[in-house]
């Protein structure tokens, strides 16, 4: 299922900016420049998040929040210029899950988003049919095969961290065992590449497939694969 975002920014160039990435990222967007036709928009399109400035012009964000409330369990995210402490507990208090500061980073917005969609949707079944919820990795063509038969192919660090992991599902693995040895000029080898890469991942799988990646973050290890799989190596 796509996801779906509408967002109420009045600068222009801040809105159509972010309008493009999400959208490029495979969202489906909405945008507005004020809230004064919110209600409409909520009833209308149904969102599953809302990204709210809090300096708007006619309804302010705050206000603007009690209606995305008043709506439902929809995500919440206040995005506004206002960075101080009393700012960010008016937001927090008026039922934002997230607040974020201008200027917005795309690929930091997009994380916040995903997750919390993630953790509104609860825990995934629909990938856990008796008959239907291995995962393979085809090592030898760099595929990955999903529930339902879906196949996706895989970049070379993509590759690596899922065959290290699928040779032992339920069993974490350290996070120096899951990069590639590091190459010159490949950026994901550095700092928080693995965070990245898994992050990246998940996201083309649930593009790709409309399925949610079991690949767990294992606290002070690393990462572990947590569903059924099965590797084909020849």
């Amino acid at each position: 299922m796509q996801i779906k975002i509408l967002m109420v920014e009045d600068d222009d160039d801040l809105r159509d900016s972010l309008h493009g990435y999400l959208v490029d990222v495979g969202l489906e967007v909405r945008s507005m420049g004020s809230a004064e036709r919110l209600a409409e928009a909520l009833s209308d399109f149904a969102p599953h998040v809302v990204i709210l400035d809090l300096n708007l012009p006619g309804k302010d964000g705050i206000e603007a929040a009690q209606m995305v409330r008043d709506h439902g369990p929809t995500g919440l995210i206040m995005l506004t210029g206002r960075s101080m402490r009393d700012d960010r507990l008016q937001g927090l208090a008026a039922g934002a899950d997230h607040y974020l500061v201008k200027p917005a980073d795309p690929v930091e917005l997009e994380m916040v988003i995903r997750n919390l969609v993630r953790r509104l949707r609860g825990p995934d079944t629909s990938a856990n049919s008796a008959e239907s919820d291995e995962w393979v990795l085809d090592a030898r063509h760099w595929q990955l095969k999903a529930p339902g038969g879906t196949s996706i192919s895989l970049t070379s660090a993509e590759k690596f961290l899922l065959e290290s992991l699928m040779a032992a599902p339920g069993q974490p693995a350290a996070r120096g065992a899951l990069m590639p040895p590091r190459t010159q000029g490949e950026a994901e080898s550095d700092g928080r590449g693995l965070d990245v890469l898994v992050f990246r991942l998940r996201r083309k799988v649930e593009r790709e497939c409309g399925l949610l990646l079991p690949l767990r973050s294992a606290r002070g290890i690393g990462y572990v694969f947590a569903g059924k799989a099965r590797l084909e190596r020849a």
